[in-house]
């Protein structure tokens, strides 16, 4: 596969977010103008850490395009559902004065301790893909250093939702938690991740081995 190939994903972030757009053409020109705003501000950084993705990743089959494409819808999932900023709800909100202390959590286990085990699930597994794709992609080949930036990942994600919720509790019109487990379950998921890649690994090279001896 040509190494250029990889290069088309980099599409994915701008129909991403543009497709939604499409269906709100006949709005006034004000509504339009905060949405194109609002997609910017959301689409640019996600292709920003997309093309730094691209660049890195080794794409030399089709498995692994399609790796790299999954990723990337997964990633633009992930910021619809976590990091989104809802401009259009900012500008239509009221402003107050609101405190949000409420929603931050700094206790380590609270959280796990109270919660079912469904409720958990969701924390846990949310950045195992990226975990897997970063290794399968070689993108992070050391198991240590992707644990880590699963962790980093993991924090900048709280720090935004914890400003997201800051700035639209004044406005009466967001509200995101920020909670310390979060960031162990999300790590423990990245944790998961990795060695998911590598059973997955030990069975891919295990199956080929399989194949080279039959074949001799």
């Amino acid at each position: 596969m040509s190494k250029n190939v990889k290069w088309f994903t980099i599409l994915i972030p701008t129909f991403y977010f543009l497709i939604p757009l499409i269906f709100k053409f006949n709005y006034d020109s004000s509504f339009l103008l905060v949405k194109f705003t609002e997609l910017y501000v959301n689409c640019i950084p996600i292709t920003v850490c997309v093309i730094f993705l691209i660049k890195k990743a080794i794409v030399k089959t089709f498995y692994k395009f399609v790796v790299l494409t999954a990723l990337i819808v997964y990633l633009c999932s992930l910021h619809q559902l976590v990091t989104f900023i809802p401009i259009w709800h900012y500008s239509e909100g009221e402003i107050v004065v609101y405190s949000t202390i409420h929603s931050l959590n700094l206790v380590p286990f609270k959280t796990i301790l109270e919660s079912q085990m469904t409720d958990l699930m969701g924390p846990l597994l949310m950045l195992t893909p990226l975990a897997f794709a970063l290794m399968s992609l070689s993108i992070l080949k050391s198991k240590k250093k992707t644990i880590m930036v699963i962790m980093l990942i993991s924090i900048g994600i709280e720090l935004i939702q914890f400003i997201e919720n800051s700035i639209g509790s004044a406005f009466l019109v967001y509200a995101r938690s920020t909670y310390i487990d979060d960031v162990i379950l999300n790590t423990l998921g990245g944790v998961l991740g990795v060695y998911i890649y590598l059973l997955f690994n030990h069975f891919i090279d295990k199956s080929q081995s399989k194949r080279l001896q039959f074949s001799n």
